[in-house]
């Protein structure tokens, strides 16, 4: 979508930029950057792996602040939300630079545009317009927040005080000094966490510290109180098989709690059987809400589960995992059409069973 220019002229260039506030001085004007765990040493004159923050001038700075890759009034669902503020309008807007290769096939923004093509979003236009359009909050997405750092702090900041929610989705790749600074504004996060070894991490990302994903999310939940969901990104014969997927799905339960959903989807089109196996993988390690949106077929029938368990999530529909009872419908394509059926807070409303479904702006 297009946000509503202002009447003076475009934020010049140099208005783009700001200091990174997370770094070390490193001999002969080298800076090691501490935003996410590449943790880069940038050579006077030379930038990151993101391409967003550069050695220059004796500072470390990001040249990314408030320029939009993308902005769009949704839904939250669309942004793969299940549990976190159902059917509520949100503005989700998103940056330039990734620190990780894409496993989606999408537009990633990873490329800064130049001149006139460089739109930017001030502060007080990014709360003004939400609220303007009956927003209830702020989702940053598209490209990775981390690598927009400098600007999602602002944001958020900026977002809480005029008295809605903030979220993100994320790759979860940050420093814990990172964290510490964003996480006293953040309310919601979706992480991505699609490998559980060293190795499949190594293959999707070039790293090998999956366990700094780990520790952002449950940071997140335990330390910030945000509410947490995850997903994972199937990659046939790299990180689908059953022994990852148990050991992805038993860290949810155990750090984040069985009612943690679970997003699945594939990368590859006509995916049906192996959404299944994974979805199947999630209700044997005990996790309630698990959620494939790409799924087109039923549930496949086997002799060896002739009374497949009740499925808490058919038709991108939430029920509650113990009565069994609708609690959130969601007609049409994701994201369109959602309505609340019986909710009480977070509970059930037939039987009031804790379902973890975050509806407030006040941190429990």
């Amino acid at each position: 979508m297009t946000i509503p220019e202002e009447k003076e002229s475009q934020a010049a260039p140099q208005n783009t930029f700001r200091a990174v506030p997370i770094f070390e001085q490193l001999e002969e004007g080298r800076k090691r950057c501490g935003i996410c765990e590449y943790r880069c040493t940038v050579e006077p004159g030379r930038e990151g792996v993101c391409k967003v923050r550069v050695n220059r001038d004796g500072q470390l700075i990001a040249i990314n602040y408030g320029v939009v890759s993308r902005a769009d009034l949704e839904l939250i669902e669309a942004r793969g939300f299940m549990h976190f503020f159902p059917s509520a309008k949100i503005f989700s807007v998103g940056g330039y630079g990734q620190n990780f290769p894409s496993v989606s096939g999408q537009n990633t923004f990873d490329e800064l545009p130049t001149g006139a093509a460089i739109r930017s979003l001030p502060l007080e236009r990014l709360a003004r317009f939400p609220i303007d359009q009956q927003c209830r909050g702020v989702l940053f997405t598209y490209n990775e927040p981390s690598m927009w750092y400098e600007y999602l702090v602002d944001g958020a900041k900026t977002i809480k005080a005029n008295g809605m929610f903030t979220a993100m989705v994320t790759n979860g790749y940050m420093t814990t000094d990172a964290v510490e600074l964003v996480g006293h504004y953040m309310d919601g996060v979706r992480v991505e966490v699609n490998a559980f070894t060293e190795r499949t991490f190594m293959i999707l990302t070039g790293q090998t510290q999956f366990q700094k994903v780990l520790e952002s999310a449950t940071r997140a939940q335990k330390r910030f109180k945000a509410h947490v969901e995850i997903s994972t990104r199937l990659i046939p014969g790299v990180n689908d098989g059953p022994d990852e997927l148990r050991r992805i799905a038993g860290w949810i339960k155990l750090a984040l709690g069985e009612n943690t959903p679970w997003h699945i989807s594939c990368a590859i089109p006509d995916s049906d059987d192996l959404l299944w196996k994974a979805k199947e993988v999630g209700e044997n390690m005990g996790l309630h809400y698990i959620y494939a949106r790409e799924l087109k077929s039923p549930r496949p029938l086997t002799a060896d589960s002739p009374n497949p368990p009740f499925d808490t999530t058919a038709g991108g529909n939430t029920f509650c995992y113990k009565c069994h009872e609708l609690i959130i419908e969601r007609t049409g394509e994701i994201g369109n059409e959602t309505r609340i059926i019986s909710l009480e807070g977070s509970k059930c409303g037939h039987c009031a069973t804790e379902l973890n479904i975050h509806n407030s702006i006040w941190k429990l």
